[in-house]
């Protein structure tokens, strides 16, 4: 299951990607760097910790380097996206988080920033995690929880931009085309959420249970 949950990811970062290549200007920045840091980076970064049988030879310490890495190419991938469309805004006069996709955009992005912020307590910033009066068990499971929804909101935020007039201008002029399309590249992005998801779910709820 884990090689099908990466190959889902690898396609639509290709498939997003591919859209972009034709593009002029600075805009196609935004779609491919986006996908590249939320369904590419993002997710296997999440699903490196997958308790699959796949994946359960890596050990703990190569994971979080793994995770880790991931997670600053995903984070330097999403300050790219987010700034290419806010100059292509400006550089076009038109006002910026005017659709439900640009806000969940916003929510997502700021998201990133913290959830990052957070996962620098689980690596160099130990030590202060008492401070917060939580132990690093309790922080690890709310930085894991905290990423499964990040992570899902991604998808939303990427499937609201499947309705965007720039997303339509790639598609074929066949409305039933375009919705089978969609409806594939949704159900894809819903999988990939529901494999994060349900990774947490194991780790943290069912592999306790079991061991009690």
């Amino acid at each position: 299951m884990a090689t099908i949950a990466t190959t889902v990811s690898a396609i639509l970062v290709m498939i997003f990607i591919l859209l972009c290549l034709p593009e002029r200007g600075i805009f196609k920045f935004h779609p491919s760097t986006m996908t590249i840091s939320y369904l590419g980076c993002m997710f296997q970064a999440i699903y490196v910790f997958s308790m699959d049988d796949a994946q359960t030879t890596t050990t703990r310490r190569k994971q979080i380097l793994i995770h880790s890495s991931l997670q600053i190419v995903a984070i330097v991938s999403a300050i790219v996206g987010f700034g290419s469309i806010y100059l292509n805004k400006e550089q076009r006069g038109k006002p910026h988080f005017q659709t439900w996709h640009s806000w969940f955009g916003l929510l997502v992005f700021v998201w990133s920033l913290i959830q990052a912020f957070g996962g620098l307590f689980l690596t160099v910033l130990q030590r202060f995690i008492r401070s917060f009066g939580l132990t690093y068990v309790q922080l690890r499971m709310y930085h894991a929880t905290s990423g499964a929804l990040l992570f899902t909101f991604s998808c939303f935020a990427t499937v609201l931009g499947l309705v965007s007039n720039w997303f339509k201008s790639k598609m074929p002029e066949n409305t039933a085309l375009y919705w089978i399309i969609v409806y594939f590249l949704t159900s894809s992005m819903l999988y990939l959420a529901h494999k994060t998801v349900d990774q947490v779910k194991t780790r943290y709820v069912t592999h306790r249970i079991s061991k009690k």
